[in-house]
């Protein structure tokens, strides 16, 4: 004889509904997971910039300086002065990032930052923030992490410098081999007190040499250097003129 298929609500169907809430538990578990990685996903780091830096950073005394274990003995020292909201700053960036990466990592030069906060409205603005984050990430030595955040900030400055918060920040750093601990300390905005004299010192150095305290300023070897234009209101790389040029090349990339 065959055997009939008992209905679920007949005697032994309660195996069956055990089966269904089964089922049913592990989806949810499942849901929950995904729902949980989605929510906990890092997206700013994910869309971070990684280009390599061939070279070291350093930070003292308020000056962040990049340069090659291979610098050459005549390499200029140049000093830049910027503020992360500074719009005509970011345009220097965009205009000098990928001469200021060959040039240093090819040890013709030295580059010295100098941030300051000149243009916030408040007590922890945008320029605090970029300024602070910069120095503190320079501070540790990686270099990568630096120069990747210093340039998303500068040519992203709309979106990135003047609007993410502390916490966004900390999570652009996580994009990099950086201490867990300083990333805490970045979404926290404690990295912010340590910056503030970095600004009034470099604001000093400023009004010590008898210049206006303003951004973008560039010092060659200590020497003022007044930026080129494009033709409009936008600046060129000055890397051509006081790197590449000096050896008479006609600012050609060596």
């Amino acid at each position: 004889m065959s055997q009939q298929i008992k209905a679920p609500n007949s005697r032994g169907g309660s195996g069956f509904i055990w089966v269904i809430v089964a089922i049913l538990a592990i989806a949810a578990v499942v849901i929950g997971l995904f729902v949980w990685k989605q929510s906990t996903k890092n997206t700013i780091a994910e869309d971070m910039p990684q280009q390599e830096a061939n070279f070291t950073v350093s930070a003292n005394d308020g000056a962040v300086t990049l340069a090659s274990d291979k610098v050459k003995k005549d390499a200029p020292t140049v000093e830049i002065f910027s503020d992360f909201s500074c719009p005509h700053c970011a345009d220097l960036v965009e205009a000098d990032h990928e001469d200021v990466h060959k040039a240093v990592t090819d040890g013709d030069v030295k580059v010295v930052y100098r941030f300051l906060n000149i243009l916030d409205q408040k007590p922890g603005g945008s320029s605090t923030r970029g300024g602070a984050v910069a120095y503190a990430i320079a501070k540790t030595g990686n270099a990568k992490a630096f120069w990747n955040m210093h340039d998303k900030m500068f040519m992203d400055q709309p979106e990135v410098a003047r609007t993410w918060n502390w916490e966004e920040l900390g999570k652009a750093a996580e994009a990099y081999d950086v201490d867990p601990a300083l990333v805490e300390k970045i979404k926290k905005g404690e990295v912010q007190d340590e910056a503030l004299p970095v600004f009034e010192g470099n604001a000093k150095i400023l009004t010590d040499r008898g210049a206006q305290v303003s951004t973008p300023q560039v010092f060659a070897n200590g020497k003022p250097y007044e930026l080129k234009s494009d033709g409009g209101q936008k600046p060129l790389s000055w890397v051509p003129d006081l790197v590449w040029n000096k050896g008479g090349n006609n600012g050609e990339k060596k």
